[in-house]
């Protein structure tokens, strides 16, 4: 598991160019859409381009998701010890975690991704007979590559609020206590049922010894 050392910086550090920290991540995500673009419009030309294209660039990008992916989950569990963390802000970008710039075109870049694959799948599927096997299809993993890299700009560069801790509640007090009912209740709270027929239960004990 990745700890946070200070190597978080907010979202609003730019290096001596003035640009955002991490702008390598977000050109990657950029650069790596218009390629899975460009590899699904030539699949769909013809089914040696989809093997010989469509496939490996998809299964590159999906690759690259998932290690992503997964190095920007445990990093981002390492920055939750101090700072509140959602989901959505690690890999949609949601909320004020980067800064406009960078947040449009990492989101920009998924939904391109999400549009394309579904796009590229559904015409694949229309120009392939029922017994053939859509070679386009395999676009529709794509989109692991802007969550991914966008989990690992946030999980790397993100700003977070501090973690809010939740309040333990209080311990009731035990049964048996002075005070108190075998059930745990109090003389004073509980049911006015169970007060009757203990009052009842004693009235017939009285009784009982006086026969």
């Amino acid at each position: 598991m990745v700890g946070m050392d200070d190597d978080g910086p907010a979202a609003s550090e730019t290096t001596a160019e003035h640009e955002p920290a991490g702008g390598a991540v977000v050109s990657a995500d950029v650069i790596g859409t218009v390629l899975i673009a460009a590899a699904g419009a030539l699949g769909l030309v013809s089914e040696a381009l989809a093997k010989s294209l469509l496939v490996p660039v998809s299964s590159v990008a999906a690759s690259v998701g998932v290690i992503a992916f997964v190095w920007s989950y445990f990093h981002a569990v390492g920055r939750s010890r101090e700072h509140e963390i959602s989901v959505s802000q690690l890999y949609v970008v949601a909320g004020t975690v980067a800064p406009p710039g960078v947040k449009r075109r990492l989101q920009w870049s998924l939904y391109a991704q999400v549009v394309v694959a579904v796009a590229v799948t559904s015409v694949g599927f229309s120009q392939t007979e029922p017994q053939q096997f859509n070679w386009a299809a395999v676009i529709i993993v794509v989109p692991l590559y802007g969550m991914g890299l966008s989990g690992v700009w946030v999980s790397r560069y993100g700003t977070f609020g501090p973690r809010i801790l939740a309040s333990r509640p209080t311990r009731r007090r035990r049964a048996g206590s002075p005070g108190t009912t075998p059930a745990g209740w109090s003389d004073a709270t509980r049911p006015k049922k169970v007060m009757e027929s203990h009052d009842a239960a004693d009235a017939m004990k009285q009784n009982d010894l006086h026969g």
